[in-house]
């Protein structure tokens, strides 16, 4: 292996020794109890976006029912830590479940059709969640959602404030990126981009594209259920609000935003959409006009997201190196970018 090489294999683990690092400071450098809230949401909506990245980013379907299952994980442990007193840490797991079994039965039936035919039939359970859970009042609380609701504890360790909170969602943000980057080099991995790019023609090569899609929804469901949850014991509060419409809309755009079928893309989504989205506060009601104005011009410059900057000068620094490109568009071995 030449210099140039060995170099370049040391840089990433490096990059991302030194990115984790950075993150794991960063509470301690927000200087108050609320800019530290604003880093606990954006890690929560970064690990939404990676869960949803994993249909629109690597099975190529856009979903509208996301929310709905984040919501489900949310219920699900507030209905078990408020009214049957289960802890906190057992409710976690058991969210992600109940949420993968709903998406097991939808994905079921949805994914049998493809295209906006999809989107809409999500759109469709979405709603009759969200109509269950605001009438369901014995289970639910309808409109008046659920209170009270115990933080998240790890035995004497209770994640009852931003800061601790933060490193929780922060240890599952990093698992499921690894996750993620380990899926895109594995053999079902493959089968998600094979089916992504050409259904036909991965079903001519013996892959079942049915149940390589069920597999990453419900995959997606379940994580979108835990995170569901994190956010219940954070908040400490939830109302059938969270499964709304515009929750969904929120995670799409962060996954459009950051760059779809990326690891980082979503996180880098995330991270602007919650900024921006504070920091135009002082607009008042123009705050949504300037943030769409923004977007659109995302989508029409940067049709493959921020990341695609990256990209582009990743590209570039090997042109110089005479390294090979990796095409922007394909994935890469190296982080499982598109």
């Amino acid at each position: 292996m030449n210099t140039t090489s060995h170099g370049h294999s040391l840089g990433q683990p490096l990059a991302i020794a030194g990115g984790i690092a950075a993150l794991a400071v960063l509470p301690f450098l927000a200087g108050n109890a609320y800019l530290e809230h604003l880093l606990v949401l954006w890690m929560l909506y970064a690990l939404l976006a990676l869960s949803l990245n994993i249909v629109i980013g690597y099975l190529g379907e856009l979903t509208f029912g996301h929310a709905a299952f984040v919501g489900v994980g949310a219920y699900t442990s507030a209905i078990l830590s408020t009214q049957l007193g289960l802890p906190p840490l057992l409710g976690l797991p058991l969210a992600g479940l109940v949420a993968a079994g709903f998406g097991l039965v939808i994905g079921y039936a949805a994914l049998r059709v493809v295209g906006p035919q999809f989107a809409i039939l999500t759109l469709g359970f979405g709603a009759i969640l969200f109509t269950i859970t605001n009438h369901w009042v014995d289970l639910t609380r309808g409109p008046m959602g659920i209170t009270d609701i115990p933080p998240m504890a790890i035995g004497p360790l209770a994640f009852d404030s931003a800061r601790p909170t933060y490193y929780l969602v922060l240890a599952l943000v990093l698992a499921t990126a690894w996750l993620c980057h380990a899926l895109v080099g594995s053999r079902t991995g493959r089968a998600f981009l094979a089916v992504r790019e050409n259904a036909p023609l991965a079903a001519s090569l013996g892959i079942n594209v049915f149940h390589t899609k069920l597999l990453g929804f419900v995959a997606a469901t379940a994580i979108a259920g835990i995170g569901g949850a994190i956010y219940a014991h954070y908040i400490r509060v939830i109302t059938p609000d969270i499964m709304g419409v515009h929750n969904v809309a929120a995670l799409i755009i962060v996954v459009i935003i950051g760059g779809r079928g990326t690891i980082l893309g979503p996180i880098l989504g995330a991270l602007v959409y919650i900024g921006l989205l504070e920091s135009l506060r002082v607009a008042g009601p123009l705050r949504m006009v300037i943030f769409a104005a923004l977007l659109t011009g995302t989508v029409v410059f940067l049709p493959g997201g921020l990341i695609s900057l990256w990209q582009r000068w990743r590209n570039a620094h090997k042109s110089e190196n005479n390294l090979p490109a990796t095409p922007t568009g394909l994935p890469s071995t190296e982080g499982g970018a598109k």
